[in-house]
């Protein structure tokens, strides 16, 4: 009879580690399914290649290691010119709306201009390499754009979208996310 007993509870308890193990589970995929639907956008990222978005467009892309990510030296805002193929990196203090707005808040702190091409052919995962002078100092970076991202910046109120990336600055590989605002 002790011997049941003991059966028993110890089945009791695999099975309720079971049941805690299968809610865990559930509520993981519940939480992953809620992170690609926040990843689906409504705009220009998700109807055209991240190639041709990133070019194209006129406004500022902020990179940094969230949306909502804190920074205390500023925000690095990239500004492609598609038709000499550079872009002038600023740092700025907040996400702005456009880069009129910026230029009118006198918040461009240009740090230089880059020469950029692209390394592979992919027009959805491409990789972009940049070479020039940062602050009078020669510097390259490599950005490896992986998926999309969107999100509200909370400081700004700013609905923003765009990529997540992988930056290597100068063989210093971080992750981060690359940015603009809906038009």
């Amino acid at each position: 009879m002790k011997k049941r007993r003991s059966l028993a509870a110890i089945l009791a308890v695999v099975a309720s580690f079971a049941l805690i193990l299968a809610g865990c589970s559930s509520s993981s995929n519940k939480s992953s399914n809620n992170d690609s639907s926040k990843a689906s956008m409504q705009n220009q990222v998700q109807t055209k290649s991240a190639k041709k978005v990133l070019t194209s467009n006129d406004n500022l892309w902020y990179m940094n290691g969230s949306i909502n990510y804190k920074s205390k030296s500023g925000i690095d805002a990239y500004k492609f010119n598609s038709q000499n193929h550079t872009v002038t990196i600023y740092s700025v203090n907040k996400m702005y709306k456009t880069y009129s707005e910026a230029k009118k808040e006198n918040d461009l702190d240009k740090q230089g201009t880059l020469k950029y091409t692209f390394k592979n052919d992919s027009a959805n995962k491409p990789v972009i390499y940049m070479k020039g002078k940062l602050s009078d100092i020669p510097m390259h970076q490599t950005i490896s754009v992986k998926n999309t991202v969107s999100g509200k910046n909370h400081q700004t109120k700013l609905k923003v979208s765009g990529y997540k990336v992988v930056r290597d600055l100068d063989n210093d590989p971080a992750r981060q996310v690359w940015v603009t605002p809906h038009n």
